[in-house]
């Protein structure tokens, strides 16, 4: 982001390469619209509050239960309205993960009930013509059977967008698909963690392709049978990361799954990072010649899924 000043009337602008790397295709077109609801929004008080952390490449916020999140959350209607949504509070037990927040400038380490989170852009594009309807009439309560097309959410770290460095085609990506209905919206639903060396919807369409031709990885079958069932009301990409750093990107990975690998919701069958492939290696299912990258870890665990659908992984 490039801005005038400090001050209220700074103009922000958001990247243009970055955000059509990072975005989803169908909301490239809003990134003007986002600039202009995004400048309006960071001219109140805590929008000013959440642009001085932004603009920090590790800048954070600490919250609370019952605090708000620090989500600028722009929801669009496909041919409709658009609006900032109201920030969301946190709740205990709420799933909100942030990455590289290790190092604190002040020194003091969370609380027990404390999160200390980045600012984070999200981005809610509504299609379904079921979802636009009752969102004219106020409609809450619509059951997940009547949306037969989930609305798209996209997040990322605010800085990453409005104050990028490097070249976005020269960075590898730490991301999350997460999906759900109901009450799980926007971060609470099943969750699968991966990386990518290339671009994350590159990843994501695989992972859609192979969903579709029967794959009985855990994150294709989940997706597979929750699409079926009719109890997706949501998909949402979130970005978490974004470095030249393979290795630190191995870490946040390792750290995200091995953190939530007693959770219901993960998808993920193997450790996160390097442990990833030291768990392959031990199974017997990489040899110790093969090469460390991301998509050919995958790979390795789905030739083995797909040709024994039963086999159980152990646990870590």
């Amino acid at each position: 982001m490039k801005t005038k000043s400090a001050g209220a009337d700074a103009q922000i602008t958001i990247d243009k390469a970055w955000w059509e790397h990072l975005t989803p295709t169908p909301m490239h077109k809003l990134r003007s619209q986002v600039e202009r609801r995004l400048r309006a929004w960071c001219k109140t008080d805590y929008g000013a509050h959440w642009l001085s952390s932004a603009r920090e490449p590790s800048g954070v916020i600490r919250v609370k239960a019952g605090q708000a999140i620090p989500d600028f959350h722009m929801v669009v209607m496909r041919n409709g309205p658009s609006f900032v949504a109201p920030q969301k509070k946190m709740r205990p037990g709420h799933r909100y993960v942030s990455v590289g927040s290790e190092g604190y400038r002040s020194g003091r380490l969370p609380e027990a009930d404390e999160l200390i989170v980045s600012p984070v852009i999200r981005i809610d594009w509504v299609a379904d013509p079921a979802f636009l309807d009752a969102a004219r009439r106020f409609d809450i309560k619509m059951p997940s059977s009547a949306i037969g097309e989930p609305s798209l959410l996209f997040s990322a770290p605010a800085h990453l967008l409005l104050f990028p460095s490097g070249w976005p085609k020269k960075s590898f990506v730490l991301y999350q698909h997460i999906l759900g209905d109901g009450g799980s919206y926007p971060v609470d639903g099943y969750f699968y963690v991966g990386i990518t060396t290339r671009s994350w919807k590159t990843r994501w369409a695989e992972h859609r392709r192979a969903m579709r031709k029967g794959s009985n990885l855990l994150f294709h079958r989940k997706l597979r049978e929750e699409l079926e069932a009719k109890r997706v009301t949501y998909i949402h990409h979130k970005v978490m990361a974004v470095t030249t750093d393979v290795d630190a990107l191995y870490t946040s990975e390792e750290a995200l799954v091995r953190g939530h690998w007693k959770d219901a919701r993960r998808l993920n069958m193997i450790p996160g990072g390097r442990a990833g492939y030291r768990y392959l290696r031990h199974a017997g299912l990489m040899g110790t010649a093969a090469k460390e990258l991301p998509d050919y870890r995958d790979s390795a665990v789905l030739a083995c899924v797909d040709k024994n659908p039963d086999h159980t992984f152990p646990e870590i």
